[in-house]
Parts: C-alpha cells; structure tokens; sequence
C-alpha cells in the first residue's frame, strides 16, 4: 500500500514537472531586461507586467500576438517594426498599452490599423510614413499623441479622436495630405508645433465643448482668440487677421495656398514657423499664391519657413521687428523688393535663399547676427532625385547681387566673407555730411559779409547825415550873421 503511495506521489511529480517546461522555462529565460528570447517569429525582452516584442524577424504575419506561452505582450519596443513591410492588416492587441517611438516607421504595406482599447502611451514618430493607413480611431484611453506619431501619412483620410486625448504632439500629422476633416475632442489643452501643418485637403474643422479652443469660419484659433492654430485649405482671396490675435502659430495657413492677401493687425507679435509657407513646390518651384502682406508695427518675430515658396513680391518691413527665422522666404522666387528695417538684430540662415528676383538689398547696422547663405545665393537643380523623390539641388552664388551696407558692421563682413558686391552707405552720408557742412559755412560767411556791409552802409549815412547837419548849423550861422549886420547897417544910416 505504501508502496503505491510512493509510485503516485513519484508519477504526479512527475506530471507537475512536465506541465511546467513552456511557460516557466520561457519565463525562466527572461530574467532580466537583458534577456532576448527569439520564437522565429519576434524576438522579446521582459518588461513590468509582460513582455516587449523588440524586433520583427519574420517575413510575413498576419498578426501580432497577444500571449506568448500565456505571459502577455504589453509593449511594443522602439523600430521593433521599422520598414516592415509583411504585414497588410495592422492589429495590435489589446493587451499593448504602450508602443514606442518608431515602432512601425516606414510600415508602407500596411493598410488598416486597429489600436489597442487600453493604449496608453504613442510614442514619437511610432507611425511616420506608413502611407496606407486611410483612416484611424484612437481610443479614450490615450491621453496623448506623440511628436510626429503619423507624420506623412498621406492616404489618411480621417482620424477619430478619442475624449480624453488632452495633448498633441509636434508634427503629429504634420503632411497628411489627404486628411479632409478634423473633429477634435473637448478634452484638447495642447496643439504641439505644426501638428496639423500642410493638411493639404482639409475642408473641416470642429470641436467639442472646449475651454481651450474654439473655431471661426473654418479658422482654429484659442478660445481667447489671441492664438492661431489651423485653418481650412480652402480659404482663398483676401485674409484679414483680427485684431486682439497675438500669434500666428506654426503651419496655421500652410494649407491654404489660395490666399492672395493678408493684412494683419497692430496686435501681432509673432509669426511663428511655416506659418503661411507650403514645402510642396510641385513644377513651378512655389505653390502659395500670396503676393501681398501688408505688415503692422507691433510685430517683433517672423520664424522659420514662415512665408518660404509663397508669391510675395515686395516687403515692407515694420520698424518693430527684430528677428526673422531661417529660411523665412526662401524660394520667393518673385520677391524684388525688401526694406529691412533699423531695429532687427538678427537674420537667420537661408533666410532670403533662391529669392531670384532679388537682386539686392540694405541691411541696417542694428543687425548683428547674419546667417549662412541669408543673402545672394540660389538653387542649382542637378537633374538628380533623392531616395524620397525630392530633387537633388546645389546652393550657388547668385550673379550681379549687391549689397548696401554700414562700416564696421555684420553686414559688411557677410558681404566680404562671401564675395558679394557692396557698398558702405554712411561713407556716402558723411560725404553729403562734408558737403552740407561747406555750404553752411558758406552761407554764414555770405551772411555775416552782408551784415557788415550793412552795419558800414548805417555808419556812412550817420557820418554823411552829420557832415550835412554841421554845414547846415554853419549856414544858418552866417545867414543870422548878415541879418544881425544888415540891421547894424541900417540902424547907423538912420542916424
């Protein structure tokens, strides 16, 4: 009996220790964040809660697992699918709550995609390029959209936000071309830098009950009204800016390449990047067609890209201004005319770059920062084209530019560390200086010969006017005289 006991005891040992080889020996194997277990398919390391599916090493899935060995996937790790191209229908299990930055990046096979109902956490460029998507739900559990979390994705037609998502990252969105509508949550506090740049074929904006947000007339602008956000692409003619609007924000008119004029208001302060400017140039070399801003005193910033491959013709900076952005207007192919203005400090790189119409330019001594390539250069096209489609382009001095300049100041030095002809404008003042200087001491020495002239003639006239009042004392003398003998004459012939 007791031996039947022992052999029992021995084969359900036995048993118990045979049923723990698949879980526990996986589980024995990442002990540590250092670990990597591979299963052919997806490599692991383990993580608080689960495992981190760290890199994709199969050919083609057909999904992402929610379990390995009954031990959860909690996280994808960062580039674990970069440039993956195996996959067509994207679905991440629920059991994700985080995935990290460029997760998917590139993933351009990929036509749908359904996120995990507990997400809690897209991280930074997690699905940059994956130019299949057309449309996307993103849960109440996400709170927060990564910077440039679907950026390019431009077969993206429509995003459905979720209620509770408060931030949006920098260049979230940034050029998905195709997107026609943005319903945004209530819940939104914050809009990252051009988070919504170049949204080429939005014709919608709208909001829940916001405390932050509100829109105008296809403008997304903060609930105060001193802030710009976005604005519909079809926007076109003739834009007046309010006034009480303080800041243009980042891409807020980059879509809308219709506007022909802006007047903006004595309440502006800033311009900040790509504010007006459209990066697709197509055939042409510029997209925008504004022509026209009329500026206003109060303006103090313009960033960078902000007015880059628009139509402008002329500028009439205001005298308030201090700072303009690099690259603020280059590619302003029709630009002839600039007038910067005493007071700005700084010029940024490439600021005027490719600007062909340009052909010169005066720059104050107030500026004391000029950076590379701001003035008198252009764009070479080499016939060649970059993995991306973009066009290979050389930078190349542009011929018979000048520059008009101050002694001793930043512009000059540009001038001569780039070879661009110059001329110093105060040598020319101090010449006109002199000049005036002459005719005033010429004309105080006219002036005091006339004054003299005038003081000898009084002194003559006095002299003469004596001379003829003695002689006349002296005639009026001798005519008494013989009056006084005529009558002595007469008396003595009486007698």
């Amino acid at each position: 009996m007791k031996l039947k006991r022992l052999i029992s005891a021995a084969g359900a040992a036995l048993l118990a220790i045979s049923a723990i080889p698949v879980n526990a020996a996986f589980a024995d194997q990442l002990q540590s964040a250092n670990d990597i277990l591979t299963d052919g398919a997806f490599e692991y390391v383990n993580v608080e809660g689960g495992y981190k599916i760290t890199k994709c090493t199969a050919t083609i899935i057909t999904e992402i697992p929610a379990l390995r060995n009954g031990v959860p996937i909690v996280e994808i790790g960062e580039n674990a699918f970069a440039g993956f191209n195996g996959i067509t229908d994207l679905t991440i299990p629920d059991s994700v709550k985080t995935i990290d930055a460029k997760a998917f990046y590139g993933c351009t096979s990929a036509k749908t995609i359904t996120l995990p109902k507990n997400i809690k956490s897209i991280g930074d460029g997690a699905f940059v390029g994956c130019t299949g998507f057309e449309s996307l739900t993103l849960p109440d559990s996400l709170t927060e959209v990564g910077d440039n979390a679907f950026r390019k994705c431009d077969h993206l037609k429509e995003v459905k936000f979720g209620d509770n998502i408060a931030k949006i990252g920098d260049y979230a969105f940034y050029e998905c071309t195709s997107l026609e509508k943005l319903e945004l949550p209530a819940s939104l506090s914050e809009i990252g830098e051009l988070a919504f740049g170049e949204l080429l074929s939005l014709n919608e904006i709208t909001i829940g009950k916001s405390d932050n947000f509100a829109v105008d007339e296809g403008i997304l602008t903060s609930k105060d009204k001193k802030e710009i956000y976005c604005a519909v692409s079809t926007l076109s003619g003739s834009l007046t800016i309010p006034e009480g609007t303080a800041v243009i924000k980042s891409g807020a008119f980059s879509a809308a390449a219709g506007i022909e004029e802006v007047f903006l208001p004595k309440s502006l302060s800033a311009i900040e990047n790509g504010a007006f400017s459209c990066q697709f140039t197509g055939e042409l070399g510029y997209c925008s067609l504004l022509k026209k801003v009329k500026f206003s005193n109060g303006l103090q910033t313009i960033g960078d890209n902000a007015f880059a491959y628009t139509s402008i013709e002329s500028l009439d900076l205001p005298a308030t201004l201090t700072s303009i952005g690099s690259s603020t207007f280059k590619g302003c192919y029709a630009l002839g005319k600039v007038i910067i203005p005493d007071g700005v400090k700084s010029i940024g790189d490439k600021a005027f770059l490719a600007c062909d119409n340009l052909n010169s330019v005066s720059v104050p001594k107030s500026v004391s920062s000029i950076g590379d390539e701001a003035f008198g250069y252009t764009v070479d096209y080499t016939g060649e084209t970059n993995e991306d489609g973009t066009k290979v382009v050389d930078i190349v001095k542009k011929s018979g530019f000048k520059m008009s300049v101050s002694s001793g100041s930043e512009a000059k030095k540009y001038a001569k560390d780039n070879d661009i002809s110059y001329t110093v404008k105060d040598r020319n003042l101090l010449k006109m200086a002199f000049i005036v200087l002459c005719i005033a001491l010429l004309a105080a020495a006219v002036v005091f010969g006339l004054v003299l002239m005038s003081r000898n003639r009084k002194t003559a006239t006095l002299a003469q006017k004596k001379v003829k009042k003695i002689e006349k004392e002296k005639a009026e003398e001798a005519a008494y005289k013989t009056i006084i003998d005529d009558s002595k004459d007469i008396n003595n012939s009486e007698k």
